[in-house]
């Protein structure tokens, strides 16, 4: 027959197992969500700079067609107002936040947006 102890014991050493289980899924989550960040940010910052080396490139491109410096920045400055409009106009979109949102969670969690709510 057991006895009460060892049985206490034997409860107490299955909790901490499942805790450090738990602590050990924990770090690797969010060792993962951080890796994942981190690449985003990166490739932000990589999206910013194509931007802002395109956006000079072409400004440089209309200046030669208008043979005027200040016309080809203008213009690509007009550009970036029309672009501003349209985000303004549709920032109230659920649509566009919903797909923003589904693209960040698939990207960062890895959780797909099933149609009929299954995982």
């Amino acid at each position: 027959m057991l006895n009460i102890s060892e049985i206490i014991n034997t409860v107490k050493k299955l909790i901490e197992v499942r805790i450090q289980v738990l602590k050990n899924e924990l770090q690797e989550e969010m060792s993962s969500i951080i890796t994942r960040v981190a690449i985003l940010s990166m490739m932000v910052i990589v999206a910013v700079l194509i931007l802002l080396f395109g956006s000079i490139a072409l400004a440089f491109y209309f200046a030669e067609i208008t043979y005027s410096n200040s016309l080809g920045f203008l213009y690509v400055g007009l550009i970036y107002v029309g672009i501003l409009l349209l985000l303004y106009i549709s920032k109230d979109s659920k649509t566009i936040q919903g797909n923003v949102g589904t693209v960040l969670n698939t990207f960062l969690f890895f959780r797909k947006k099933n149609k009929n709510n299954d995982e």
